[in-house]
């Protein structure tokens, strides 16, 4: 919890800190998106250095290194000063995630596996909600650097409390291992890996652009979206397993990116009034809060211990591919046709992933010639 709280912390602020510094919309893209980025790069390695070494010296080294980048972004007034904090916090968080995700399903039997990934989210999303409620309060009352010392302070609790000796449930052997390739160009992995790349693409476009977006139209209180957002996401986490028993995974897939596309339709069109932000908020928070748990336990049901790192590894990657084309790839949008145009061109986007899920994806995971997945010669 601790951990995504400092995390997620830097994620509302860091627009308006990046624009009183004199940086403009694509340049704000680049910075911010320099954080998915490192992320991307290491997920794998760090998810396999999981199944190798085992958890715990991969979540310690994540956590030493997002400590240092916390306290580098006190220094990083230039462009390129903020791309490489960005980035190094991006190798941290990719150490933490997947090694963390795998401690947790290797603590439980089989058969909680997914209530196992929806507690770890559930805390998670406590800790990214309490961040979005209270980051832009504090950034107002202290100024950027008490959003830092804030971050180094939760990231160091983090350190302290996470379990150095876990009681795993779940043995992995060596002889179990799989190539990536393999594991990769199953159904199984690589379509919830592609709906959450939609889903963050959404989501992050909304978290970079909409407080600017507010800005421009004159509104400046825009917490009510943050706070609409914490309790819903929080919330949303509690039901995953009960959602995913009554409409399976990948059918409430295809809800949350229905949501997703019609809330960026709403951002694009409304004028941002505080009803509207705090719907806005509520409907992202419920869409980002079910979609990465729902769609983890596709992948976790599918996969052998030996293999989860890497695995989820792949599947995390998506968090920080769609964060990074999300703050990139719309801040030159925003920058050529305005901050309206963002929430169209990311519905637009949605569309189109939900007709190529629902046509092509969907139904593979299904297909007779999918790779075998059981326990005996699976994966």
């Amino acid at each position: 919890m601790f951990f995504w709280m400092s995390t997620n912390l830097f994620m509302p602020v860091l627009p308006l800190y990046y624009h009183t510094l004199g940086m403009n919309d694509y340049q704000i893209g680049i910075a911010v998106g320099a954080f998915s980025l490192g992320a991307l790069m290491f997920r794998v390695l760090a998810g396999k250095a999981a199944d190798r070494f085992g958890s715990t010296p991969i979540i310690a080294g994540g956590i030493l290194v997002s400590i240092a980048a916390i306290a580098s972004y006190l220094c990083s007034s230039s462009l390129v000063a903020a791309t490489l904090s960005r980035f190094m916090h991006g190798l941290g968080i990719s150490c933490y995630a997947g090694a963390a995700l795998v401690m947790a399903t290797l603590m439980h039997d089989e058969e909680h596996t997914a209530e196992a990934v929806a507690a770890y989210t559930l805390f998670t999303m406590i800790g990214v909600g309490t961040a979005s409620s209270m980051a832009n309060r504090l950034y107002a009352g202290g100024g950027f650097s008490w959003v830092v010392g804030v971050g180094m302070l939760t990231t160091l609790l983090s350190l302290l409390l996470f379990p150095k000796k876990p009681r795993l449930k779940l043995a992995p052997k060596s002889g179990e291992t799989l190539p990536l390739r393999t594991l990769v160009t199953n159904p199984h992995i690589y379509v919830p890996t592609l709906s959450l790349n939609a889903t963050t693409f959404a989501f992050a476009s909304t978290m970079t652009f909409l407080p600017l977006l507010a800005v421009s139209k004159g509104v400046t209180d825009f917490n009510g979206f943050y706070v609409a957002y914490a309790v819903m996401v929080v919330l949303s986490r509690a039901w995953v397993r009960t959602l995913c028993a009554k409409y399976t995974p990948e059918r409430l897939s295809y809800y949350l990116l229905l949501l997703f596309a019609v809330t960026m339709l709403i951002v694009g069109t409304a004028y941002p009034s505080p009803a509207v932000l705090m719907f806005c908020g509520g409907s992202i928070g419920i869409g980002y809060g079910l979609a990465f748990p729902s769609m983890a336990t596709i992948v976790t049901a599918n996969t052998q211990p030996a293999n989860r790192g890497a695995a989820l590894g792949f599947y995390t990657m998506a968090v920080d591919f769609g964060f990074g084309a999300g703050a990139v790839a719309m801040g030159a949008v925003a920058e050529l046709w305005g901050y309206n145009a963002v929430f169209f061109g990311a519905f637009l986007s949605t569309l189109l992933y939900i007709i190529f899920y629902r046509w092509t994806l969907w139904p593979r995971l299904g297909a007779s010639d999918a790779p075998a997945l059981s326990k005996s010669g699976g994966i």
